[in-house]
This record gives structure tokens, C-alpha cells and sequence, in this order.
């Protein structure tokens, strides 16, 4: 079963995947954070970079887009592949952020299922006419949720999807309303599971897996699935892919390595040290509940106000702690 680091915004661009990938791997795929699709068929300045193929040496990568665009979203498709090589596109179809659903994307595509069997039967229409004779388009996959209001959406939404099959669908077993809290919901979701294996559409599961337990309790119950998508379990434990494929747990000194080398090719690559700060701390914070026994250190962290400090911060704070479950 293949892991694949989910992609966040502003926390897993291509400099964190590619330390990641190379100081504890285990992941199979990463996503790029969602390129939002617009009328003038251009990626900005830091899209760009952020796809780029030099950029993502050695790293599987997965562009994501976001749209509500059935135009548009052909043709992305025809773009990256065409410009930057890209054999799958994932379209996002799960984003809860109020800014996004206010737009009637992410998971706001999932408030009307009109619209959304709409989009799709545009979507066929448009890659047709994008793609000229003999041109290769990327597999599509969808990142979705089982409803918008309530779980009890998901059939609809099944059908939708069942109707205008894609490769794969990555589905995170929440409505859009509970945002990330709450439980998951695995009776909607193994329906789905069980519809879309069955119609030979991969399934990939995604939500709430922080440790090992977690994924062998996902893995035992859906033997079928394609693979699982972790985010915020990775940003605590960037080894957590690795010790689930029989690899070890990060310890201090490993952790502490990966962090600097964070540290320093942020400062590299953004000019302003307040900027490195709040990306690094952002980043730390993931990992807060696995250390124990030097509070004051990460108060100390999180209160420096230079990268120098910061970094003095960070090795006393990671070396002093005690790691419990990385």
C-alpha cells in the first residue's frame, strides 16, 4: 500500500518534500498545495517554482488544481503536462477554507450535486476539444469529502463520481461543515471504498492518521486501497512514513538535523528573517505534543525573535526534550 504526503498551504513546498524525501522517505507520492485556475492559463511566479521538475528532483510529485472551471480545469490539464511533464493532475474537491467554498470550489463543489455532475459532463466535453489528435492528457484524480452539510451526502456524491469515473479518488471521510474535527466516518466511507473498487476506481484514504496504529487499523479494514494520504501526521513525524514500511523512528538528533537543514535553505531561498521565523515555528508547532520535559524551550523557540536565537532555541529545546512516540 503506497503513503503519499498530503499537500497543506504554505507548509509543504518543494524545499520541505525534498528534505523530507531525502532524510526519511517512505512516501510515495507528494501533491503540490492547490493551483488555483484562472482565465489567463498562467501559473504565478511561485507556482512555478514550486512545479518546476528541477525543483522536485527525485520526488514523485502530484500537481493538485483547484477550480470550478470544467474550462479551465482542461486546460491545466493540457498545461502540465504539455509544459512541465506531469502524468496525473489531481483536482481538489475537499478544500474546507471558508475563502475557497465561497467561491464554489474545494469543497464547495460539493454543496450542489447538480452543479457537480454539471462540471463533469463540461469537463469530458472540454478535454476533448483541448486535446488535439495524438496529444496525451495526465490522469485525473479527485480529492474529495463524503458531503458539504452532512456524511449522509456521500451517496450522491458516489453516483456523481461512479457516472464520470477518474483513476483514482482520495477521499477524507468529513463533511466540509466539520472542517477537521469530529469524527471520521468509516460506514459512508467503506460504502464508497466498496463502490469505486468494485468499478475498478483506486481508493486512497485520508484523515487522522498521526501513528502506526492508525494505519494498520485503516489498512486491515480496507485491504483494497490504493494507498493513505497523510498531512498533519507527517508534519508531526516526518518519519512516520518510514517506520510504517519497517524503517525506524526519528530520534533527536536526526529530527534536529532535518529541522536545520529546513532552517537554512528557508533562509537561502526568503529574504526576510521575520518570514524564515514564522515558517520554521509554524512548522515546529506540528511537533509539539511529542516532545516533553523542556517546556520552557519552546516557549524560548517561539518568543525569538532572530534566526541565530532561534536556532540556539530550537537545538537546546529538541536535545532536552524527551521524545515520546515520534
Amino acid at each position: 500500500m503506497e503513503i503519499y504526503f498530503a499537500p497543506m498551504e504554505g507548509m509543504t513546498p518543494s524545499l520541505l518534500r525534498n528534505m523530507h524525501s531525502s532524510y526519511f522517505g517512505g512516501c510515495d507520492k507528494y501533491f503540490t498545495p492547490f493551483i488555483s485556475t484562472n482565465e489567463n492559463y498562467l501559473l504565478n511566479h511561485k507556482e512555478q517554482r514550486d512545479v518546476a521538475p528541477e525543483n522536485n528532483s527525485g520526488v514523485c510529485l502530484v500537481p493538485q488544481i483547484i477550480s470550478n472551471s470544467a474550462h479551465q480545469t482542461a486546460e491545466y490539464l493540457y498545461l502540465m503536462y504539455e509544459k512541465y511533464g506531469y502524468r496525473e493532475v489531481n483536482i481538489n474537491m475537499g478544500c474546507p477554507s471558508g475563502c475557497v467554498v465561497s467561491k464554489g470550489k474545494g469543497s464547495g463543489m460539493l454543496r450542489d450535486p447538480g452543479k457537480l455532475e454539471d462540471f463533469f459532463m463540461e469537463l469530458e466535453k472540454e478535454i476533448r476539444a483541448v486535446r488535439p489528435e495524438g496529444t496525451f492528457l495526465p490522469d485525473v484524480s479527485i480529492k474529495t469529502r463524503i458531503g458539504f452539510s452532512s456524511e449522509d451526502e456521500y451517496r450522491k456524491i458516489m453516483e456523481i463520481f461512479l457516472a464520470h469515473p477518474v483513476r483514482q479518488i482520495i477521499i477524507h471521510p468529513r463533511s466540509r461543515t466539520q472542517m477537521y474535527q469530529g469524527q471520521v466516518h468509516l460506514k459512508e466511507f467503506g460504502e464508497m471504498y466498496e463502490a469505486f473498487t468494485n468499478a475498478g476506481i483506486g481508493v486512497v484514504y485520508n484523515g487522522d492518521i498521526r501513528t502506526l496504529e492508525d494505519y494498520e487499523k485503516i489498512a486491515e479494514a480496507f485491504p483494497k486501497l490504493d494507498g493513505v494520504m497523510i498531512g498533519r501526521g507527517l508534519l508531526r513525524n516526518p518519519s512516520l512514513a518510514r517506520y510504517i514500511k519497517g524503517g525506524k523512528q526519528a530520534d533527536n538528533e536526526e529530527y534536529l538535523t532535518y529541522m536545520e537543514a529546513i532552517l537554512d535553505g528557508y533562509c537561502e531561498r526568503i529574504p526576510s528573517e521575520k518570514n524564515v521565523l514564522a515558517k520554521v515555528k509554524d512548522l515546529i508547532s506540528f511537533a509539539k505534543d511529542a516532545f516533553s520535559g523542556y517546556d520552557k524551550g519552546f516557549r524560548d523557540m517561539c518568543k525569538a525573535d532572530s534566526v541565530e536565537s532561534f536556532r540556539v532555541c530550537m537545538r537546546q529545546y529538541i536535545r532536552n526534550s524527551e521524545l515520546n512516540g515520534l
